[in-house]
């Protein structure tokens, strides 16, 4: 991948010319799309006083005030200007900076002037506290330094500090991202010294460089194999082992960098990060693309391909917006098939811990090509949930497909995340799928609706306290989504280990039931528990209008925190075998005499699910006890919505209550 990245950074610098320390500057993370601020903190030496001048953050604040995150590796020494952490401005920043900048630049005189002004000074009474001798003085701010032990001083210095800025500039302290130190009136990152400074820094890692060939331009230079500096992890070069000759000083050999072929990467990798960082729900990723061939756009700014290829994974996280991409692309068919020829791209999904990025899934070589084919089935796929349940929407995306596949979270970490990776591998690289796999979370995804375990998993978000309807809503609406999803793989040829399906013939008048279980390809014994779970969902129907009945008999207000539909009950999400199956049939049939519910058409239904399910039985039963479980609860969940659906024209006392 580290071609990848160095050609996009090439061509960023070469198109856009920027300096190098514009070209490393990262985004300002933010958690939400609330206004957010950066401070310039001024030393006022003249007036011997804190000047504070809020700014909100907008798109080129991270270029304007040279935002380039910490100081490279762990436990190193602060002194950018600009940072995230005003602790750092507070104490170590203006003494490390001095030790660096050139005493022959004017600058230097008002960096030493600031710190003998503004800072006191604490001693070190050990090696560890030497970074925090200097602490800013909190009486500028009306504030008492108490803390004698130097790191507890500036923690103390910071929060009389925070409290001053709430107050000098009216905003929330949780509202301020960023810190940004000025002299005078003088921005610290503004110093051509201060970018000097910076660079030598970043490219610190060829002060022992060798003359070799870089591998990336295939030009003679001075060459380095260290990649630590760097933000993503290309290979690894901390263990010795990987070493060639086992040494340290050989780790050239194995990949070789020249400082232009190093500051391109660096580039590329700002640029990834400012630009390709994107969220599939709950999962960070950044989108790298891949350019095939040198030149690949002439005349084509880079901002602009940039744009397109976020719209085109827009299309495949949420379909939402495919149509109208679609329409836009007949304006841009000549700029759009050149892509699709020249450009594939990486889908990186990550953690961010820290400082420290880890790897979680790189999915490499996904061609534009096959974003198109995927989004136009995803959309499909969405379609046949509109055509039988009228106009709903039916989103197939990777966004909603995320929330079909339980994932445990605890302390707010999603420890089965390798899941859905699984599944957006599948989706994105054309690589098969677990059928029986897919069954068992789907079946999963049934018991945490009916039985509320939100808080496990990554549902924790929503609404704390479902009732009953709510909960069966939402089983229902899974259910519908899961099987559409599952007709949406085996369209992709995406199923592994998947029973070939004979064509079955049916003998009922409901056309519409028909056509959606031969839409569905489901096989004898598929269609057999699909019709029983839709007798299910009548029954549950039935079950909830007598409760009404009943309540408003005795004159008392529903609590609307009961579905109470006992025949769901008799479903096992732990699996049901063959007698168990026998048995529901039975008590099935006896809940429709009972309820005097058994209308000409639910015999029918009945009627026909008893043929294919003898006839699935006398062959060799070949569904696996969580497959039953999930092809009652479809059947259930398309008559719920059937009845949902209908009661809005035909049966107004339904309660649908949500």
């Amino acid at each position: 991948m580290i071609k990848t990245i160095y050609t996009l950074g090439n061509k960023y610098l070469t198109e856009e010319n920027p300096s190098v320390i514009q070209a490393i500057t990262l985004p300002i993370a933010r958690s939400d799309d609330a206004v957010k601020y950066v401070i310039i903190i001024d030393f006022s030496i003249a007036e011997k006083r804190v000047r504070l001048t809020p700014k909100e953050i907008g798109e080129s604040t991270s270029l304007e005030l040279l935002w380039i995150g910490t100081a490279d590796g762990a436990a190193s020494p602060q002194w950018y200007g600009t940072v995230s952490n005003v602790e750092y401005l507070l104490s170590q920043t203006i003494p490390n900076l001095l030790e660096r900048w050139d005493q022959e630049d004017s600058y230097y005189s008002l960096l030493k002037e600031a710190r003998d002004v503004f800072f006191l000074d604490l001693g070190a009474a050990k090696k560890s506290d030497e970074r925090y001798r200097y602490v800013f003085n909190p009486s500028y701010v009306d504030g008492e330094l108490t803390e004698t032990d130097a790191k507890k001083a500036v923690k103390e210095v910071a929060k009389q500090f925070q409290a001053f800025i709430e107050k000098e500039a009216n905003v929330n302290i949780k509202d301020v991202l960023l810190y940004s130190l000025a002299i005078d009136g003088k921005l610290v990152v503004a110093q051509p010294e201060y970018e000097r400074l910076v660079i030598a820094e970043k490219l610190s890692v060829f002060e022992d460089a060798k003359m070799g060939v870089c591998a990336l331009t295939n030009k003679r230079d001075l060459v380095t194999g260290e990649t630590t500096k760097l933000k993503f992890n290309y290979y690894i070069n901390d263990k010795i082992s990987f070493a060639s000759d086992l040494e340290k000083k050989s780790f050239v050999k194995n990949l070789s960098i020249s400082k232009e072929a190093y500051q391109a990467i660096m580039a590329g990798e700002a640029y990834v990060l400012r630009n390709f960082n994107t969220r599939f729900s709950g999962l960070p990723c950044y989108i790298i693309p891949d350019f095939l061939y040198d030149v690949p756009f002439e005349n084509v700014p880079l901002h602009d391909i940039s744009e397109r290829i976020h719209q085109f994974v827009r299309t495949v996280k949420t379909v939402e917006t495919a149509e109208d991409l679609h329409r836009e692309i007949e304006d841009y068919k000549e700029f759009d098939n050149q892509m699709d020829n020249h450009i594939s791209l990486h889908f990186l999904f990550y953690t961010k811990a820290q400082s420290a990025l880890k790897v979680n899934k790189l999915l490499s070589d996904v061609p534009l090509t096959h974003l198109r084919r995927l989004s136009l089935e995803m959309r499909k796929a969405g379609e046949i949930g509109q055509r039988f349940f009228g106009n709903e929407t039916f989103n197939l995306g990777l966004e909603p497909i995320y929330y079909l596949i339980p994932m445990r979270v605890q302390r707010g970490e999603n420890f089965e995340k390798r899941k859905i990776l699984q599944v957006y591998e599948s989706l994105l690289t054309n690589k098969p799928l677990s059928y029986q796999w897919l069954i068992t979370q789907f079946v999963q995804l049934a018991k945490v609706h009916m039985y509320a375990h939100y808080s496990l998993y990554q549902y924790r978000s929503a609404k704390k306290e479902y009732n009953d309807f709510q909960n069966d809503f939402q089983l229902v609406n899974a259910m519908v989504q899961a099987q559409l999803f599952l007709k949406l793989l085996q369209n992709l040829n995406l199923i592994r280990e998947e029973r070939e399906m004979a064509k079955v013939t049916y003998d009922l008048l409901d056309a519409d039931m028909v056509e959606y279980m031969e839409t569905m390809n489901y096989n004898v014994a598929q269609s057999s528990l699909f019709l029983l779970g839709y007798l299910i969902a009548k029954i549950g129907a039935e079950q909830v209008r007598r409760t009404k009945e009943r309540a408003e008999a005795l004159g008392q207000a529903r609590s609307g925190k009961t579905a109470n539909k006992p025949i769901l009950s008799k479903i096992n999400y732990h699996g049901m075998n063959r007698q168990k199956l026998v048995l529901l049939s039975n008590e099935v049939f006896d809940k429709l005499r009972q309820l005097k519910i058994a209308s000409l058409q639910n015999e029918a239904v009945y009627a026909e699910h008893k043929r294919l399910f003898d006839s699935a039985l006398q062959e060799k039963w070949n569904l696996s006890d969580r497959e039953s479980v999930f092809y009652l609860l479809s059947g259930y969940a398309y008559g719920t919505k059937r009845i949902l659906n209908g009661s809005k024209k035909d049966n107004p006392d339904f309660d649908n209550e949500e």
